[in-house]
């Protein structure tokens, strides 16, 4: 896992530097991102789920079959752990187990 911190200046980078824009290509499992990553998330959707720590982006990145084989929609993750928010991938709401 990374130490660095992204930022959302480090995505307009990243995006400049390799023609990729999506976030996807940006943040990885685990990153260790800025407060203004999540501000930008938060600010663009009304979010899934939210309350001091924890952010799901509003829009479902996809639907993946649960351990009841029910297809539910997942969302991109924030939370925070000890002041430090770190992405979480693509989770069921309400938690922060990836499910890409």
């Amino acid at each position: 896992m990374s130490k660095e911190i992204k930022t959302l200046d480090g995505w307009c980078e990243f995006t400049d530097r390799t023609g990729k824009g999506s976030i996807y290509d940006y943040l990885n499992k685990g990153d260790i991102v800025s407060e203004d990553i999540v501000d930008n998330f938060m600010d663009m959707l009304p979010p899934r789920a939210m309350s001091y720590g924890y952010l799901q982006v509003g829009e479902a990145y996809s639907h993946v079959y649960d351990i009841d084989r029910r297809l539910r929609p997942t969302y991109m993750t924030f939370a925070k752990c000890d002041g430090i928010w770190r992405y979480y991938g693509n989770c069921f709401a309400y938690e922060t187990i990836d499910r890409s």
